[in-house]
């Protein structure tokens, strides 16, 4: 069932079941085949535990051999609902890890759920990897914060100008030391915000190309790493709008309950995963060269990957199959 929802999504560039039913390979009727994937986002037996993780933790061992860098954000999913979503970086990519969804159709998610999600992901991270944590101005919290450090990993989070430090019990802001533009300023082993709880790193950044300074807070050792590290945080918003506009329409889903949602995204996850394997396979391949120009590369993976698809399908050759030896071998 759940192999040929992933196929239908991908096929139909939407989540709408009736849509997705039209594009599953099989003898049934499209509204048997739409009733059957109602069914199956409405089974409470249906969950990432068993549907997503045991692949996922097969293939969070390949990318933890070399730093494993997480992403959190928060974006709007189906119809009033918002999912939080941990995902890691692999071949210049995003790729959905874990999630969680509530009702809402903007703001910010409550710390105690920031908690909960990232608890969830350490349980699935190999004991002994190198994990950075990356995140945009909602994940400052303190208690967050010390969560990461203690699990023994790294983060680097933006976070507002007028955060609060103590050096020497005096009191400061980020407005107190805004570097020139072009360049960027560290104070390290900072007391921060008002309860004094934990110790950070600060940094702020002022590139040429931004209009305003980042203001990041970070457990890294140099100012310089921990931008190179934050850079990569807005992999997370492509992997949004490939899943979303760009992609698989999940923006468009008519779901608005927040436990369907999240079973609709077990589907949507695996079909953006399989687009990227297929991008990465066809660079590897040389088969970039058939489909696209053969001067250069200018699609992403996960385009690039429907566009094999779409290849293969109409010259009726066979499809490769997914192999994780094959995605460890990429990142040797």
């Amino acid at each position: 069932m759940l192999a040929g929802f992933v196929c239908g999504i991908v096929q139909s560039k939407s989540v709408k079941l009736e849509e997705v039913a039209g594009d599953i390979p099989s003898a049934s009727k499209v509204p048997s085949q739409a009733m059957r994937l109602r069914r199956w986002l409405k089974n409470e037996k249906v969950g990432v535990e068993l549907y997503y993780l045991p692949f996922m933790e097969r293939l969070i061992k390949c990318l933890a051999k070399q730093s494993l860098v997480l992403i959190i954000d928060g974006s709007t999913t189906a119809r009033g609902c918002m999912t939080l979503m941990v995902s890691m970086v692999y071949q210049g990519r995003a790729l959905p890890l874990l999630w969680v969804t509530r009702k809402g159709k903007k703001g910010h998610f409550p710390e105690t759920m920031h908690v909960e999600l990232i608890q969830a992901v350490k349980a699935i991270v190999p004991e002994l990897a190198e994990v950075v944590c990356l995140g945009d101005g909602e994940f400052d919290g303190t208690e967050w914060l010390q969560i990461i450090a203690g699990f023994g990993w790294k983060y680097v989070c933006r976070t507002a100008k007028t955060s609060v430090f103590y050096e020497d019990g005096d009191r400061f802001s980020f407005q107190d030391i805004c570097p020139e533009r072009g360049d960027y300023t560290e104070i390290p082993e900072l007391e921060f915000t008002d309860n004094r709880s934990i110790i950070v790193n600060a940094v702020v950044y002022w590139g040429r190309q931004y209009q305003d300074p980042l203001y990041l807070v970070t457990n890294v050792a140099t100012g310089g790493e921990a931008y190179r590290w934050y850079r990569k945080r807005f992999k997370i918003e492509t992997l949004f709008s490939d899943i979303k506009s760009r992609g698989f329409n999940l923006h468009k889903s008519g779901l608005y309950e927040p436990e369907r949602v999240s079973r609709l995204l077990i589907a949507v996850a695996l079909a953006y995963i399989w687009m990227v394997y297929l991008g990465t396979l066809s660079l590897q391949k040389g088969w970039n060269k058939i489909i696209h120009r053969t001067d250069r590369c200018d699609l992403s993976l996960f385009q690039l990957g429907k566009r094999l698809l779409c290849y293969l399908l109409k010259q009726e050759k066979p499809l490769p199959k997914f192999c994780l030896v094959l995605s460890n071998k990429a990142l040797s």
